[in-house]
């Protein structure tokens, strides 16, 4: 079996907005869910926000798309830069 290969999304101020792996999942919000029986199942990936700002437009995004390779490329195209690989942010974006 491959390694999943790992992105990890900034926003136009270089901050950690979003990190994913091809691997279906669940998109982990920026805060826990009051109830943790309520995860949001992800058929094509698994994604960590850590933006609260960025989080309902990213959580859009992913459900408006069915494909892994056509969501990075419309993060791309709305001004986000997909780095692959994870990495050691200094400046991720803070509640």
């Amino acid at each position: 079996m491959d390694e999943p290969r790992v992105y990890s999304v900034l926003d136009r101020e270089a901050r950690l907005v979003l990190s994913l792996t091809d691997e279906p999942g669940h998109f982990h919000l920026s805060r826990p869910p009051e109830d943790p029986s309520t995860l949001i199942e992800c058929s094509y990936a698994t994604l960590q926000c850590y933006d609260a700002r960025s989080e309902a437009e990213l959580l859009r995004l992913v459900f408006q798309i069915q494909d892994f390779e056509e969501l990075l490329e419309n993060l791309k195209a709305r001004g986000y830069r997909v780095i692959e690989g994870q990495i050691q942010a200094s400046k991720i974006a803070r509640l």
